[in-house]
């Protein structure tokens, strides 16, 4: 059982990075809410005390990694006026960016990449218009991606507690019914 809440979390995480362009908040931040569920349900099924602290804090968790989602969307959207391209633009010069780090051992590169790469994808989308306005969504999409990088660690923060809360018995547990694939049981 304990392996079924353990593949839950890889998906949650798997849905915090995947639907991050995603318009809509709640599907953006499906990843917490499916982390807490699963806290939730294993901490109901066990047989010990409801850990209430573990509850409480990943509640918070997930109202701040929400809130930092909601925040960074509204402001890429409403004051930025970032384009779906600058993100895809910052991410694709990140990564460039990455290429040349190795060969100038700093983080310079990477940052200047992922500025380039979000200048270069909101040009691409919406056309030059001026310099103060590129300028301003290129620092938007900075910031959009914080705040979504801010709900990421939180959730990676979840599945950390849940598994320190989780026992390492509980994965071995002589209730759990195990298969003997040593045995032939077609006879």
């Amino acid at each position: 059982m304990i392996l079924l809440f353990h593949l839950i979390l890889l998906a949650a995480l798997a849905c915090l990075t995947v639907f991050q362009t995603n318009r809509s908040i709640y599907i953006r931040s499906l990843g917490l809410f499916l982390i807490l569920a699963s806290t939730l349900a294993f901490e109901l099924q066990s047989d010990n005390v409801i850990n209430l602290g573990l509850i409480i804090g990943m509640s918070v968790l997930l109202i701040l990694g929400f809130a930092s989602d909601y925040y960074a969307a509204s402001l890429r959207t409403w004051y930025f006026r970032v384009d779906d391209q600058a993100i895809w633009g910052l991410i694709i010069g990140g990564f460039l960016g990455l290429f040349f780090s190795s060969s100038l051992s700093s983080l310079l590169p990477f940052i200047v990449g992922s500025l380039l790469g979000a200048m270069i994808g909101q040009i691409r989308a919406k056309g030059f218009r001026s310099f103060p306005q590129i300028g301003k969504a290129t620092l938007g999409t900075f910031a959009g991606v914080f705040g979504m990088s801010v709900k990421l660690l939180l959730g990676i923060e979840m599945v950390y507690w849940f598994l320190l809360a989780t026992p390492p018995q509980a994965a071995y547990s002589p209730n759990t019914s195990q298969h003997d694939f040593t045995t032939n049981s077609l006879r």
